[in-house]
């Protein structure tokens, strides 16, 4: 029988077996607690953000924007970065407010200058318009046409599509539980650039 003056803790490990802890008298039960479960959390916290880091990077192949690639829209091919430019224009409309280069670039995640670029591929492929500004003189709003409206109903359709397909097998509960979490990263993100890069030595 152990002494009375040692105390018995039983720990449940994240993902582990109950362990007992001994404690020398004079420690603190709850402080001695609070350390191993800090140390198993931050454990376990790294490897599941391996798991997501994995995740992302094999992700990124199926979203990434490439300023080169081209898609069939029926007889006219469309640069992938122009579904961008129309996608921030429509979610700009539907917030009922004046879209910009500015909206643009963030949705992109690219600078003001590339940006105006991509505006103006999207706009001589007859997708917006510009238009005076009716907020500042100083800015140019962006204005879908019939055009870019069309091409976003159906690019819109065939993302959810192939969602559909991807996902047909999981169960609704998951699909949900993987929108709100998505969502929920995805609205938390800091618009940091060059996420993902180390930065040089001394910078």
């Amino acid at each position: 029988m152990l002494p009375s003056s040692v105390a018995v803790v039983a720990v449940r490990r994240i993902r582990g077996p109950v362990r007992d802890v001994l404690l020398v008298p004079g420690h603190r039960v709850g402080r001695a607690s609070e350390r191993l479960n800090s140390h198993v959390y931050s454990t376990h916290m790294s490897a599941d953000l391996s798991v997501l880091d994995d995740a992302l990077i094999r992700l990124r192949r199926l979203w990434s924007a490439s300023r080169t690639r081209v898609v069939e829209d029926g007889a006219t091919p469309v640069e992938m970065s122009s579904l961008l430019v129309v996608e921030a224009c429509a979610r700009g409309a539907a917030e009922g407010r004046e879209v910009t280069v500015g909206d643009v670039a963030r949705l992109a995640d690219v600078t003001a200058s590339t940006a105006s670029r991509l505006v103006d591929r999207a706009e001589a492929a007859g997708l917006l318009r510009r238009a005076p500004s009716a907020v500042s003189a100083r800015r140019t709003a962006l204005e879908l046409t019939t055009a870019g409206s069309a091409l976003r109903e159906r690019a819109v359709a065939a993302r959810l599509s192939w969602l559909a397909g991807q996902l047909e097998d999981w169960d609704p509960a998951d699909v949900a539980l993987l929108g709100g979490l998505l969502s929920r990263f995805a609205e938390g993100l800091d618009p940091v650039a060059g996420a993902g890069v180390p930065s040089a030595p001394g910078s």
